[in-house]
């Protein structure tokens, strides 16, 4: 194709939108119809090739798709590394999960099938996506991959069918922007008539452009566009019919008057030139830059920041266009195609590797925040402290890498047991404290991951809790020594999306067990869900790189946490209201003052980790027990 200057043009108009968009949302809350100016342009240069080929009877479809590998892997290759590399060092283990994900999504050109299902493109959490721009690019290579096909395959008579998809996707686009709004947003099919507009541009533009030739169609196409990135919001049903704006602007721009005003004077200006020669990488590098810049400050960054941070994508941009885009295009064909594709392909595994492992948690993550020595304290494993030791009993609490034998006085009988899973482990110091003031022993028993009820299997029973859990509560209603029971456990078991089913069979479980323990004479305490953090506590004792803000309140909303719980507070309920003997306990009345729950006391953290509690918290659930009005029930 001869060199068109004013696409360039068109395309640096379109990248400063998007960037507008981003940087300076207050400015151009409609700056994201910049992509749709992209989708015109790629769907027009790429019909535009084919068609010439095919004209010429030579469709080389190998061909097609190597210069496709060739404009867009290096630089993409160059900013999926890099953010694996800034995210080592900036990211949390959920986040950093994310990326890997995201990265492999990325490198697939599937990343608007991977956000497809989280959170829409504007929404404020995908601000922490430094990859979310990533999506505009998956559609484009989809089409892609199946444009030129279709291009081969149909002959020319049939190519007038695309007018006819083309209105399909548009109307599709009208429609669902209502019922399915990020779905939407995200499809190939609600965005195939953008890329089909630049298409059919390129195929029957000649008929098209007779009827824009005056100047008047530019600039009424350049108002357009420049008031939506104006006017239009993230409030606004998009793309569907708003979506018109920019296609018809940017159709306007490709097949109207070439000797306008609007294209001498604006589309053609070299500098503006300059920057569409970099929009791409520009376009790659902006978003990761904000981006993890919203996560360092955990918020939107000053606007000197954010200012700064444009510049240097621009800066990025062009180094990327001249020491990496330009050289891999003078290495011979096949040598730069297999490397790119071996790149993408190891960084596409790289991303599922960190995703699989959970953001490499456990070789990264705690080594990010730094603690004090005094602060380590409180999350060192129990059995460096000397709490757990390699003590043998007959009936000991079962993980399934070991067995760990707890009790007040081990060479006594136990008179007292905390049943349950790896909550009632956390809890034993404190329940040990209040019953050794009451004179009694008391020993831990239970399974890791099990909930205390007799004949209860979850329908997912991965941890293999039925028969060990009933064998621990028969051992302990028929033990004629033990007086006291204490049930503890994560109080998640039961969410509020459970089906009846496993409603049912929880409070069957609980009914059963109560009547059991009630009827040896045991007096039991059942212990409500104690709040939960949902992160990683030492964010709130320690420092990160860079300075970053802990992403999460060390404050625990109390009814946000108590909502997370609700129906299982409810079956509790309607079970304990027929065992009026039985002690129900609020492990809370320790943990929150006035609704809320701090992660730190007394300049010690309450959890040891996003659910468990610490040795301190312990303490402080021990102590709940007299805080607790039995009578008042809930």
């Amino acid at each position: 194709m001869a060199y068109r200057a004013d696409i360039d043009g068109m395309r640096a108009l379109a990248v400063l939108m998007v960037i507008g968009f981003h940087a300076l949302p207050e400015v151009f809350p409609g700056g994201f119809i910049g992509v749709d100016v992209f989708f015109v342009i790629s769907g027009f240069l790429i019909t535009s090739i084919l068609a010439r080929e095919a004209d010429a009877g030579r469709v080389d479809l190998m061909g097609f798709y190597a210069r496709r590998v060739l404009r867009i892997f290096p630089a993409l290759i160059l900013v999926l590394a890099s953010c694996l590399f800034l995210g080592w060092h900036t990211l949390l283990a959920d986040e950093y999960k994310q990326l890997g994900k995201h990265i492999a999504s990325g490198a697939a050109f599937v990343a608007n099938f991977s956000l497809w299902f989280e959170a829409g493109y504007f929404d404020r959490i995908s601000e922490a996506k430094p990859l979310l721009h990533l999506w505009s690019l998956g559609i484009e290579e989809q089409f892609y991959f199946v444009w030129p096909l279709l291009l081969w395959c149909l002959p020319k008579t049939k190519w007038r069918l695309m007018v006819v998809v083309a209105i399909s996707s548009f109307l599709a686009s009208c429609m669902l922007v209502f019922y399915a709004p990020t779905q939407t947003f995200f499809s190939p099919w609600t965005r195939a008539w953008e890329l089909l507009a630049g298409a059919l541009l390129a195929l029957y533009g000649t008929e098209i452009s007779k009827r824009l030739r005056g100047s008047v169609a530019s600039s009424v196409a350049l108002l357009t566009l420049l008031g939506a990135s104006f006017f239009l919001n993230s409030h606004l049903p998009f793309p569907g019919f708003l979506a018109l704006l920019p296609v018809l602007s940017a159709a306007v721009f490709i097949g109207g008057n070439q000797q306008s005003w609007v294209h001498e004077h604006v589309l053609r200006q070299p500098w503006l030139v300059k920057v569409g020669l970099i929009s791409y990488p520009l376009y790659l590098w902006h978003w990761p830059l904000l981006s993890f810049a919203f996560l360092v400050e955990g918020g939107q960054p000053a606007l000197a920041v954010r200012l700064s941070l444009v510049v240097l994508a621009f800066l990025l941009a062009a180094a990327t266009f001249l020491l990496i885009e330009k050289p891999f295009r003078r290495i011979p064909r096949k040598l730069a195609v297999g490397l790119l594709l071996i790149l993408m392909l190891l960084l596409f595994f790289l991303g599922k590797n960190i995703y699989d492992r959970d953001g490499l948690e456990r070789i990264r993550h705690k080594r990010m925040i730094n603690l004090t020595e005094a602060a380590q304290e409180d999350f060192k494993d129990f059995e460096k402290t000397g709490l757990i030791t390699d003590a043998q009993c007959s009936h000991p609490f079962h993980f399934p890498e070991r067995d760990v034998c707890l009790s007040s006085r081990p060479n006594q009988t136990a008179t007292a047991a905390i049943v349950g899973d790896s909550h009632a482990l956390h809890a034993y110091w404190g329940m040990s404290d209040y019953f050794d003031s009451m004179g009694q022993n008391l020993v831990l028993l239970g399974r890791g991951a099990c909930v205390p009820l007799l004949d209860y299997t979850p329908e997912v029973d991965i941890n293999h809790c039925q028969p060990a859990m009933n064998q621990t509560l028969s051992y302990v209603r028929d033990d004629p020594h033990l007086k006291s029971v204490v049930l503890v456990f994560r109080g998640r078991y039961v969410s509020n999306t459970s089906s009846l089913k496993a409603q049912a069979m929880f409070k069957d479980g609980l009914a059963k067990t109560l009547e059991a323990l009630t009827a040896s004479a045991k007096q039991v305490y059942y212990f409500l869900p104690v709040v939960e953090p949902g992160f990683d506590p030492r964010l709130c004792l320690g420092d990160l790189p860079m300075g970053r803000k802990p992403p999460f309140s060390c404050e625990i909303s109390k009814a946000a946490d108590d909502e997370k719980t609700a129906t299982l507070r409810r079956l509790v309920s309607e079970v304990l209201v027929k065992f009026p003997s039985v002690k129900v306990v609020d492990p809370n009345q320790a943990f929150c003052r006035e609704g809320v729950c701090p992660v730190l006391l007394d300049g010690h953290s309450m959890f040891k980790d996003d659910n468990h509690i610490s040795y301190y918290g312990s303490k402080a659930m021990g102590r709940s027990i007299e805080l607790s009005p039995h009578e008042k029930r809930f």
